[in-house]
C-alpha cells in the first residue's frame, strides 16, 4: 500500500511505507483525489525520532482493519513535520485551538480543500477513559461527513477564518506603526532615541521580572513539567548579564544551565541534550536528540564558559558540557555529506522489532558496578559511583523506593562530580562509552535541515572564539561551506520566484537571486524552497563567520565572501518573504510556497509567527539576520546600505515590548535583537591589534552581542598596540565612538551614549 512513500527522501515517510494504509505524501495530488472521491482527508503529522509516532504506527496504522477504514472513507496523508514546518505550524494551531493542547503524532481531519474540522494528537487503539479509540474517531468523523455535511463545512470555514484572523492579528503585532517603537534621536545623527531605548530597557526588565516570578528555584527553569530547555531565552539573559553585571538576568540563566548540565537531560556519557524532560527535576528525559536543540545549547554553554557572572567552577563545567556537545555532533551526527543529521530517535529497536524508549541510555546499579570493576576501581569507588547517580527508572519518575540493583535508570547528578567523585567518574567514563557503543543504538534521521545546520555553524564558530580553538573554527567554516554548497541554489533565479504563494502582495516581486533549499539527503538538496527561518538562519551564519574570521584563509578576502553571500541572501529574504497587509504595512510569510491547501486552511498566506518555540520563531530569526546586516554589512562598503524603504529589524519587533511582561518565554529571541537595535546595532572596529588582542575582541563581541568588522590586513600583527572603536551602525547613524586602548573602555563608551 505504501508504494508512494517507499521512495520518499523522508525517513519518517519511509517508516510508514509498509503500512496497509494507502498513504499519500503532502501535496495537491492527494487533495485532488479527495475531491474526486468526495471524502475527507486524514493528515497524520510526525517525525522519525518521535516515540509516540512509533507507538501509534504500531497500534493503528499497521492494523489491517483500521487501515481498511481509513482507505475506504478517507484520503490519508503522511507529513514529515521537519520537512514541512509550515504545514505542521498551521495544523498545530488548529489542533491547539480545538483541543487546548498539541503534540505529535498530530491527527488532523480536513475537507478536500485543506480546511480543518476535527483534530487531536495520539489516539489509542482502545478507549482509555474519556479518550476515544482511533477507530471510534474515524467512525465519528465519517458519520459527520456523510450525515451532517453542512455542519462540517460550516465548522471548517469557521475554523479557517479564525486561524487566518489569528495569524493576521499576530502579524499586525509585529509591524505596528513605526512611531510606536521610537525614532532616531534628532541630535545624534540617527543614534537611537529615548523612546526605543526606554522601551527596550522596560521590556527586558519586565520580561526578567516575569521570569523570576515563574522560576523553579529548586530545579531550575521557568515552567512545570514537562520542561524544555529555554534555548531562545538564554541568549537574551546571558547577553544582558554580560552587558550589566548587576542585572538580575544572570542568576536564573546560570541556575537552569547548571541544572540541565548535571541532569539526565544532558547525556552524561556521550554528550548532547535530549529534547525535553518529563519531570520537574530534569531527571527523566524524553530521549530523542535533536540538532536544533543542541545547536542552540552549544552556543549558550560556550558563552557561560567565559561569562563574568559565573563562578570558576561553573565556567569549567560549562566548557565540559559544551565540548561534549561538539564531540557528540562530530561522532554521532556528522554525515558523509559533511552536514549534520537532524535527529536521533527516542527509541531503540531490539532484535524482535520492539521499540524501547531510552533503551540505549539507561544504566542499572549493577551496570555501574561492573563498569567500575572493568575500569580497575575498587569496591569503595564502585559504591561512590552508584551513590553519585540520582537517576530514576524510565517509567517511574522519582520512585526511588522501587529502584533495585538491576533497575535500569537514567544518569542524573544532584551536583557536578568534584574531587573524588570526579576522579571516579573520569576513570569509568571510557568503559561506559564502550559499553554504551556495544548496545543497540537509536536510529538517525539523516536528512540535513538548512536552518538547524546554520544554527550549528553559528554556535560552533562562537564556541571556537570563546575557547580560542582554531581547529573548531576551521570546522565551523567547513560546515558553513558545505551548507552553502548543498543548500543554497545560487542559480534559482525566477524559477523559485514562480513558486511563491504570497502572490501579488509580495513586495518588489520575486526576481533572480540565491535561495535556500530546506532539506538535503546524501548531499543532494530537495527541490522545496526553504522557509523564512531557513533563509534567515543561513544569513546569520554567513555574517557570523565573517565576524569571527572563520574560513580557509581567515583573511579579508574570506570575510568578504561570507559578507557577500549573506547580503545576497538577505535580498532574497526581503523580496520573497515580505507581503503587504491590509494597511499596506510589511508582513512576513514563513512559507513562500505553501500551496493552495495552506492558503485555504489559514484563509490567506502562511504568515510568520512572532513567537518562539523550542527554536526562535520566523520573525525573530529574520530580525536577527536584519540586525546583523545593519551592524556588519553596511560598513563593508557603500553598496551594503539598504534602500531607505527596505525592511529593517526595527520594523518587525513591535510585538516584543507588548508581549515581554506577559509571555517572556516566547519573545526572548526578539527581545535580544531589540536590545541590540536599541543601542544602534553596535560593532567593534579594530584599528590596531595583535592576533591575541583580536581574539579577545571577538570573544567580547560574542558575549556582549556585538559583531566585529573584518579588520584590514595591515591592522593586525605582532607588536601592534590595541586601538578599537565601537561603531553604531544603524542605517542613518554610522557613528563611531572615540577609539580606546582596551575592550572594557570601548564597551564603557557604548554604555555612556547619551539618549536625551
Amino acid at each position: 500500500m505504501g508504494h508512494r512513500l517507499a521512495e520518499s527522501s523522508s525517513r519518517y515517510l519511509r517508516q510508514h511505507a509498509d503500512n496497509p494504509v494507502d498513504w499519500h505524501p503532502w501535496g495537491e495530488e492527494a487533495f485532488a483525489e479527495a475531491r474526486r472521491r468526495d471524502v475527507p482527508v486524514f493528515v497524520s503529522i510526525g517525525y522519525s525520532a518521535c516515540h509516540w509516532c512509533h507507538v501509534m504506527a504500531a497500534e493503528s496504522f499497521s492494523d489491517e482493519q483500521t487501515a481498511a477504514t481509513l482507505n475506504a472513507g478517507f484520503v490519508a496523508i503522511k507529513v514529515d513535520r521537519e520537512e514541512h514546518p509550515d504545514v505542521d505550524d498551521a495544523y498545530m494551531a488548529a489542533t491547539q485551538a480545538l483541543t487546548g493542547q498539541g503534540g505529535w503524532p498530530m491527527s488532523v481531519f480536513t475537507d478536500p480543500t485543506g480546511r480543518v474540522f476535527h483534530a487531536g494528537t495520539y489516539f489509542p487503539p482502545r478507549r482509555r477513559g474519556q479518550v476515544p479509540s482511533f477507530a471510534e474517531v474515524l467512525d465519528a468523523v465519517q458519520a459527520a461527513w456523510t450525515r451532517r455535511r453542512d455542519e462540517v463545512e460550516a465548522s471548517a470555514a469557521q475554523i479557517a477564518a479564525a486561524l487566518g484572523d489569528q495569524r493576521r492579528r499576530q502579524a499586525q503585532l509585529v509591524t505596528a506603526p513605526a512611531e510606536e517603537l521610537g525614532a532616531p534621536h534628532p541630535d545624534h545623527d540617527g543614534v537611537p532615541g529615548p523612546d526605543i531605548l526606554a522601551q527596550a530597557d522596560d521590556a527586558v526588565a519586565g520580561a526578567i521580572q516575569a521570569l523570576l516570578a515563574e522560576e523553579d528555584t529548586v530545579h531550575g527553569g521557568f515552567s512545570p513539567a514537562p520542561k524544555f530547555p529555554p534555548s531562545p531565552l538564554l541568549g537574551l539573559l546571558l547577553e544582558e548579564a554580560a552587558r550589566n553585571p548587576e542585572s538580575p538576568a544572570g542568576p536564573p540563566a546560570i541556575r537552569v544551565m547548571e541544572a540541565m548540565g548535571r541532569s539526565a537531560l544532558h547525556d552524561q556519557i556521550e554528550g548532547g541534550f535530549a529534547r525535553y524532560a518529563t519531570d520537574r527535576a530534569w531527571a527523566l528525559p524524553h530521549f530523542e536528540k535533536m540538532l536544533a536543540d543542541n545547536a542552540q545549547l552549544l552556543g549558550h554553554y560556550a558563552r557561560l564558559s567565559v561569562h563574568p557572572a559565573a563562578s570558576r567552577a561553573t565556567r569549567a563545567e560549562a566548557e565540559r558540557v559544551g565540548r561534549g556537545v561538539v564531540d557528540w555532533l562530530h561522532r554521532r551526527m556528522l554525515l558523509e555529506s559533511g552536514l549534520l543529521a537532524s535527529s536521533l530517535d527516542a527509541d531503540t529497536v531490539d532484535a524482535s522489532g520492539r521499540h524501547q524508549e531510552g533503551g540505549t541510555y539507561l544504566m542499572s546499579d549493577r551496570d555501574l558496578r561492573a563498569a567500575a570493576r572493568a575500569a580497575g576501581l575498587g569496591e569503595d569507588d564502585a559504591e561512590r559511583l552508584i551513590a553519585l547517580n540520582r537517576g530514576v527508572p524510565a517509567d517511574e519518575s522519582g520512585a526511588a523506593a522501587h529502584i533495585a540493583e538491576d533497575t535500569p535508570r537514567t544518569l542524573h547528578f544532584d551536583a557536578p562530580p568534584v574531587g573524588e567523585e570526579r576522579r571516579v567518574w573520569e576513570a569509568v567514563l571510557p568503559v561506559l562509552r564502550r559499553r554504551r557503543a556495544a548496545r543497540a543504538q537509536p536510529a538517525r534521521d539523516e536528512k540535513a535541515v538548512a536552518a538547524w545546520n546554520a544554527m550549528a555553524v553559528r554556535s560552533l564558530a562562537e564556541a571556537a572564539v570563546c575557547w580560542a580553538d582554531d581547529g573548531l573554527l576551521e570546522r565551523a567554516g567547513r560546515l558553513g561551506e558545505r551548507l552553502w554548497d548543498v543548500h543554497v541554489d545560487d542559480a534559482a533565479g525566477d524559477d523559485a520566484a514562480g513558486d511563491d504563494a504570497a502572490g501579488d502582495d509580495v513586495v518588489d516581486g520575486g526576481g533572480a537571486g540565491p535561495v535556500v533549499r530546506r532539506v538535503s539527503h546524501a548531499g543532494r538538496a530537495d527541490a522545496a524552497l526553504g522557509t523564512l527561518t531557513d533563509h534567515a538562519q543561513v544569513i546569520s551564519a554567513c555574517f557570523t563567520l565573517a565576524s569571527v574570521g572563520a574560513g580557509a584563509g581567515a583573511g579579508a578576502e574570506d570575510a568578504q565572501r561570507w559578507l557577500d553571500r549573506g547580503r545576497r541572501l538577505l535580498a532574497t529574504l526581503r523580496t520573497r518573504f515580505v507581503v503587504e497587509d491590509e494597511e499596506d504595512r510589511p508582513a512576513l510569510v514563513e512559507s513562500a510556497d505553501g500551496g493552495a491547501m495552506l492558503t485555504a486552511a489559514l484563509q490567506g498566506p502562511a504568515l510568520a509567527t512572532p513567537f518562539d518555540g523550542p527554536e526562535p520563531g520566523g520573525v525573530a530569526a529574520a530580525a536577527d539576520a536584519l540586525q546583523l546586516a545593519e551592524a556588519l554589512v553596511a560598513t563593508a562598503d557603500g553598496d551594503g546600505l539598504p534602500d531607505a524603504d527596505a525592511l529593517r529589524a526595527v520594523d518587525i519587533l513591535h510585538h516584543a515590548p507588548t508581549a515581554a511582561p506577559r509571555a517572556p518565554m516566547v519573545v526572548g529571541a526578539s527581545l535580544q535583537v531589540l536590545r541590540r537595535v536599541a543601542v544602534g546595532s553596535p560593532a567593534f572596529r579594530v584599528l590596531s591589534a595583535t592576533e591575541e588582542d583580536l581574539a579577545a575582541v571577538r570573544r567580547a563581541a560574542v558575549l556582549h552581542g556585538l559583531v566585529v568588522e573584518p579588520p584590514a590586513a595591515e591592522a593586525v600583527g605582532p607588536g601592534r598596540p590595541l586601538r578599537l572603536s565601537v561603531c553604531l551602525n544603524a542605517v542613518e547613524a554610522m557613528v563611531c565612538l572615540p577609539p580606546e586602548t582596551s575592550i572594557a573602555a570601548a564597551l564603557a563608551r557604548l554604555g555612556e551614549q547619551p539618549v536625551a
